[in-house]
């Protein structure tokens, strides 16, 4: 049999005698405000709860849990002892508890579930909504791993109460990590982001975490240890490196066998004098990348041990060993420069390092092989400088055959004082096969300033291959002399000669 009846009529006409028949017949005709008004006015939160979660209505909802909603708070008369008292109580909060306890437990839809955490974050009740979640997802029921409402527990923990969220971390299992952990870091909530990075084993933002939002590199470490992962061990590198950390930073970088920062490993170990750490580096990266960068930093990390430099650059290898070369001899480490440009037969620069080294014969022996005016001068004035007259002759007979260069020549050895050695190397020179007019005219004008008896029998010689102009110009500057010239002859003092 059907009873048809007017909901609302019944439900008026019950509230005075059976508020619970009120709620039945108010739910039938599904008469929401009616039925709300008695659930308040009889504390019938239970019921309330039940048909709100039931109805899946969002804009009953809404009207219920608003701020002014006249039934947040009403007054109740009770009697204690002999006193009356107004006690207010709220029927919000008894209504959110059945919700939470008894409506949300017996429902197994999701529907039901979905409508219901919409309308506690629509009316922006984070912890109401946080006691509604954790009975839902924590207390064991169909939707504990459902993974959106995972979600919604933790971030609604982060924005409202922050002390529940690694709590909430720890017990969860099913929801998206890295975009968590990533909400956490913009809350300032560190350790909680390295908590999740961590249980879900995206090793390289946990120690990301510790390195950049905690700044922690010791608890770094310990993690890159205990996982001992080759991407981990690289970031810490990285990091460590960035401090000036050198002899840290290169044990990490060889733990992960990453070349990949070679250049920066080198300037850093450069500029902290970490050579010896540095050489482990090159090493390890040297098998990785056959690079001309590491093999030549290589070679100059090498420099402090000679013998191994030796052998190092005694074998196969695609370094630029001039350019170190040249990179040492600027940075006075002449032996280490010796060893690289005889490896590469650059006897110019060996003889210049060799003068550096007051090897001299050396000097003189490699300026032979390069054959190069410029250096025969750089190493005669070494030699000149050190007082090694006879090293220095042999590279002036080299330099005085070039008419443009014997000037120089001479002023170097005149504005040092030393006439007898530059007379004497000029003399030497003279039976050069290269010997030019320009030598014999030099000789004889140093004669006329520092040895005027030798003066006649020289121009009695070799007049013929002498700039006699420049030479009586000579002599009248040094001997006062006052020539005359005459059909090719010219008068000295007391005699007269061709």
């Amino acid at each position: 049999m059907i009873f048809r009846y007017d909901s609302r009529v019944v439900g008026r006409y019950c509230e005075k005698r059976d508020p619970h028949l009120a709620c039945v017949a108010y739910e039938r005709g599904q008469c929401d405000r009616e039925l709300i008004a008695v659930c308040n006015e009889n504390s019938l939160f239970k019921s309330e709860a039940r048909y709100l979660v039931r109805r899946r209505d969002s804009e009953l909802w809404a009207e219920v849990l608003q701020e002014d909603n006249p039934y947040r708070r009403v007054p109740l008369k009770c009697s204690l002892l002999l006193c009356r008292l107004f006690v207010f109580v709220c029927p919000m909060r008894q209504l959110i508890d059945q919700v939470v306890q008894t409506a949300l437990s017996e429902t197994q839809d999701p529907e039901d579930i979905s409508v219901t955490v919409k309308a506690f974050m629509t009316a922006d009740l984070p912890n109401e909504l946080i006691e509604l979640l954790e009975k839902i997802v924590l207390d064991s029921s169909v939707f504990s791993d459902h993974r959106n409402l995972q979600n919604l527990l933790i971030l609604t923990a982060i924005k409202a109460d922050a002390t529940r969220v690694m709590d909430y971390i720890n017990r969860l299992d099913n929801y998206d990590a890295p975009d968590i952990a990533n909400i956490a870091i913009n809350n300032h909530l560190y350790e909680e982001a390295f908590a999740i990075f961590k249980k879900f084993d995206v090793n390289t933002s946990a120690i990301q975490v510790l390195i950049e939002q905690v700044g922690n590199l010791d608890r770094a470490y310990e993690f890159a240890e205990r996982c001992n992962e080759p991407r981990v061990w690289s970031q810490l590198a990285k990091a460590q490196l960035n401090q000036g950390l050198v002899k840290e930073a290169i044990d990490s970088y060889i733990k992960a066998d990453d070349p990949s920062a070679y250049m920066a490993v080198v300037e850093t170990a450069t500029k902290n004098d970490g050579w010896e750490d540095l050489v482990r580096y090159l090493q390890m990266a040297r098998k990785k990348a056959r690079e001309s960068y590491i093999e030549s930093e290589l070679i100059y990390a090498h420099t402090g041990r000679l013998a191994d430099l030796e052998e190092f650059i005694s074998g196969p290898n695609h370094a630029d060993i001039q350019k170190i070369g040249d990179r040492c001899f600027d940075d006075r480490m002449y032996d280490a420069a010796k060893l690289l440009y005889n490896n590469v037969s650059n006897f110019a620069r060996l003889a210049i390092t060799l003068v550096h080294l007051r090897e001299f014969q050396g000097a003189v022996d490699s300026a032979r092989k390069a054959n190069s005016t410029r250096t025969w001068k750089e190493v005669c004035f070494a030699c000149v400088d050190a007082e090694e007259f006879r090293l220095a002759q042999m590279c002036g007979m080299h330099i005085v055959v070039h008419a443009d260069e014997l000037q120089d020549l001479i002023n170097y050895y005149q504005d040092r004082g030393y006439f007898e050695e530059l007379i004497g190397l000029l003399e030497a020179a003279l039976g050069l096969e290269r010997a030019h007019m320009g030598m014999f005219t030099e000789l004889a004008i140093l004669y006329s300033k520092y040895k005027p008896a030798k003066m006649r029998e020289h121009l009695e010689l070799f007049w013929s291959r002498v700039n006699i102009p420049k030479v009586l110009r000579a002599a009248e500057q040094h001997l006062g002399i006052q020539p005359e010239i005459e059909s090719g002859f010219f008068l000295l003092p007391s005699d007269c000669t061709h």
